[in-house]
């Protein structure tokens, strides 16, 4: 019998939801152009024109199809969606507008249930640079699944080793101005000024600090070489598709003998190109999983945090009495 999740359960679940979408949003977002012209004969429909088939299978395409460009994220916009076996939706949408700083920023709301648990103010700018050094990932990813991991993959398997995930990882966190977090019934700001450069700066000092929560051997490691053998036995597709009378495009990674993962994303969709997600598992008795939209829009999100911040914490002052606790004694 299904027990009722405790609220610890519950937000750890809604954090994990939350990671997985935003993780969908950076590799797929980027401002690309149309899909490439693949080869194929040319034929003509009932009413004569012309109609170009492939005829390439689609893993053959390497990723052309998914060259797509997405909406621009505009105050207003919402995105809906829900777990298979789960009761209630998570919502993520664009309610304001702010300039932090002389920066143009904005405000993205999460919500589970109908109620903000948070929302994060974000460097425009700085988003869509993101956005363009995702879709250069994703694209790569796509052609070629096994080359983009072993070649990413940094060869100590440190993660503080690799400089451009160095980069990626500081620009991320010089993209979030602010956030807000209801806390029982208290909201709470944490300003993030600050604390990039402090971050860069306790690297500097003390990059072991980092490196052993980071730190993993490829090499060494027996399940990612397990992960690895799977993955090269696995066959890869993207095909253009229509869902709900959205055009998207569907990716496709089959194994023999795991099964089957599929994503769905479409350039008709707000915030996030996210339309289905699913794991199907060839073993009855392993649980898979479905994410899917059940909702959005371009206008109407609504601010559910407009009320004064009950405490403003600067995080950067946070983190440097952390640090300092963090420090060795001083020899006498």
């Amino acid at each position: 019998m299904k027990t009722d999740q405790t609220k610890g359960e519950r937000m750890t679940k809604i954090t994990l939801m939350l990671a997985v979408l935003l993780a969908v949003f950076a590799f797929g977002c980027a401002e690309q152009g149309n899909p490439a012209p693949v080869d194929g004969d040319v034929e003509t429909d009932e009413n004569g024109n012309a109609v170009e088939t492939s005829n390439d299978s689609p893993s053959e395409n390497n990723g052309a199809v998914a060259n797509l460009e997405f909406t621009a994220p505009e105050v207003g916009q919402w995105i809906a969606y829900s777990v298979d076996g789960e009761e209630g939706e998570f919502k993520l949408s664009i309610v304001a507008e702010e300039d932090y700083q002389d920066i143009s920023c904005l405000w993205y709301q999460i919500e589970m249930d109908g109620e903000a648990v948070a929302q994060v103010l974000v460097d425009t700018a700085l988003l869509e640079e993101l956005m363009a050094v995702s879709g250069v990932y994703m694209e790569e990813f796509v052609a070629d699944p096994v080359a983009y991991i072993e070649e990413n993959m940094p060869e100590d398997g440190s993660f503080m080793s690799n400089e451009e995930s160095m980069e990626n990882m500081m620009l991320s966190l010089r993209a979030i101005k602010q956030v807000k977090i209801m806390q029982d019934t208290q909201l709470m700001l944490l300003d993030m000024a600050g604390v990039p450069e402090l971050v860069e700066q306790m690297i500097a000092e003390n990059p072991e600090m980092i490196e052993e929560n980071m730190d993993f051997n490829p090499s060494e490691d027996p399940e990612f070489q397990e992960f690895m053998t799977e993955l090269e036995s696995a066959e890869f597709s993207t095909e253009n598709v229509e869902v709900e009378g959205l055009d998207c495009v569907q990716y496709t990674m089959s194994h023999p003998d795991k099964g089957t993962i599929v994503a769905v994303i479409s350039s008709e969709l707000p915030i996030i190109p996210l339309m289905d997600a699913s794991v199907l598992p060839n073993d009855p008795e392993e649980e898979g999983g479905r994410v899917y939209v059940v909702g959005f829009g371009f206008e109407g999100a609504e601010n559910l945090m407009t009320q004064a911040p009950d405490q403003t914490i600067p995080l950067a002052m946070m983190l440097q009495g952390m640090a300092s606790q963090m420090q060795p004694p001083s020899a006498n």
